[in-house]
């Protein structure tokens, strides 16, 4: 996301519109889901281990704590709105409907992307989206309300379209090379160790020199944003679980010097390793008492 999400915030939207080529400077993580719809253009979006071409009418599904990114297609002009919340802030509506699912399949690889939806079901969720937005600025309780209505409304319409959506619609828009898979199934093995593009070329018997530029066109990162970005799982996996002291969770995830990881993490999360460990217990004190 950019410069207007705020980490400590339970339900954000913004709509970003552009008029040429735009790339995300890096990964992007967060405790929290995310909803993407492309209104014009097409992206290319890098979700965990996997890329997806994104054209306009096309929605995104992110689960928490997924590592994603887009990048441009061509020269020509974007738009998209993004919404990104907490399952905190659907507490009252779960609460009244015990017995269904809201929020599961948006961490489904699966579903990451919804994009064999008709003209009509765009529209509605365009227009479910343009409602939240336009609620958002109101500070009012029965806006708030409305929002939160509107919000639990759209997930289970989606819902229901990754349900109902073929297999083939997935497959068709995913960008993969063989090369690639492999050498993300070394990285996922062996991220704690140094990695370099010239000893990962070497390994895989390519000139780094293309593995460099088959990484990029493949998922959108380069060779070092993909392994931060492995790293970077790691390590809130650790913070999370463990009370390694954060020089010794760096260390672990493979990271040359803790100064290097605390500004990687920042960049990645939005929040510092210290502030991301108090914030987790925080909520998942919140979550116990409950």
């Amino acid at each position: 996301m950019n410069g207007g999400y705020s980490p400590e915030l339970d339900f954000y939207i913004e709509k970003v519109d552009r008029s040429g080529a735009y790339e995300m400077a890096t990964f992007h993580t967060h405790h929290k889901y995310e909803i993407y719809y492309e209104i014009e253009g097409s992206r290319r979006y890098f979700i965990e281990d996997t890329a997806y071409i994104v054209n306009a009418g096309s929605v995104v599904l992110i689960g928490e704590n997924q590592i994603h990114k887009t990048g441009s297609i061509g020269e020509g002009p974007s738009s998209r709105i993004a919404v990104i919340f907490s399952p905190d802030y659907l507490n009252d509506l779960c609460r009244s409907f015990e017995n269904v699912d809201f929020f599961d399949f948006l961490s489904n690889g699966s579903n990451h992307l919804l994009n064999h939806i008709t003209v009509k079901q765009q529209n509605r969720i365009h227009a479910m989206l343009q409602q939240m937005m336009q609620l958002q600025t109101v500070e009012e309780e029965d806006a708030r309300a409305a929002n939160k209505l509107i919000l639990g409304t759209l997930l289970l319409y989606l819902k229901h379209l990754c349900m109902a959506q073929p297999e083939r619609g997935k497959e068709n828009a995913r960008v993969s090379n063989r090369i690639i898979e492999q050498i993300q199934s070394y990285i996922a093995v062996h991220f704690a160790e140094k990695l370099t593009l010239t000893d990962i070329a070497a390994k895989f018997y390519i000139s780094p020199y293309y593995l460099s530029r088959l990484f990029k066109k493949t998922i959108n990162l380069s060779l070092v944003e993909y392994i931060n970005g492995i790293r970077i799982k790691a390590a809130q996996s650790m913070i999370e679980k463990s009370d390694d002291s954060i020089s010794a969770v760096a260390t672990k995830a493979g990271f040359m010097t803790t100064a290097h990881f605390r500004r990687v993490f920042k960049d990645a999360t939005g929040l510092s390793p210290q502030q991301y460990r108090q914030y987790y217990r925080r909520v998942n004190k919140g979550d116990k008492e409950m």
